[in-house]
């Protein structure tokens, strides 16, 4: 073989060689990077998944909370509804009630009826401001509370009197559902 041949046949082996480096690594390589950008993608799909559950499951929660609240704010609308209503009916009531106790009072009542209209009167009051849940207060001899009784009067305390007891309602105290509608107007014992 001449100089010329080997040489041709070295530079054959390279080319083909070349060529053989240049189309193997290659296609591997494509196909890892091809691999490699679908797990990526894939990943970033579950990561976007998991959020879009997290932030679904807090609107979730937020819209129960806000029923929940609706529905709260709609029982006590509705209890407390009439509540303007009944504080400005308390002195109608107060003086029928005062009526009612001044006839009943009175040895010479002659009008038997109109007793009978002012009790009747009275009763259907009474009677209305119960179905609104409105209760009397209970004061005589219980513990004076400045939540529940206004004291406009001390007396001085009698032998086995306890200390700031009330001891007479001067006006009537009322609730509304456990709230405090008016005090009760109240004298206490004090030493």
């Amino acid at each position: 073989m001449t100089k010329k041949e080997k040489r041709q046949e070295v530079d054959e082996t390279l080319d083909r060689d070349q060529q053989s480096d240049q189309t193997e690594p290659q296609e591997p390589e494509v196909e890892l990077t091809e691999i490699e950008i679908l797990q990526k993608e894939l990943e970033a799909a579950r990561a976007d998944s998991i959020e879009a559950q997290e932030r679904s499951l807090r609107m979730l929660a937020e819209l129960d909370n806000t029923k929940k609240r609706l529905e709260r704010d709609k029982i006590a609308f509705v209890q407390y509804a009439a509540e303007r209503i009944i504080r400005d009916l308390l002195p109608i009531l107060d003086s029928f009630q005062q009526a009612v106790q001044n006839t009943a009072d009175e040895k010479t009542a002659t009008d038997g009826a109109s007793m009978k209209g002012i009790r009747l009167i009275y009763d259907q009051l009474q009677s209305l401001i119960k179905k609104e849940g409105v209760e009397r207060m209970e004061t005589v001899g219980k513990p004076f509370d400045p939540n529940l009784h206004e004291a406009v009067m001390q007396v001085p305390v009698e032998d086995g009197q306890p200390e700031e007891q009330v001891v007479e309602e001067l006006q009537i105290g009322y609730t509304m559902h456990g709230k405090v509608l008016r005090p009760a107007m109240v004298k206490i014992s004090k030493s």
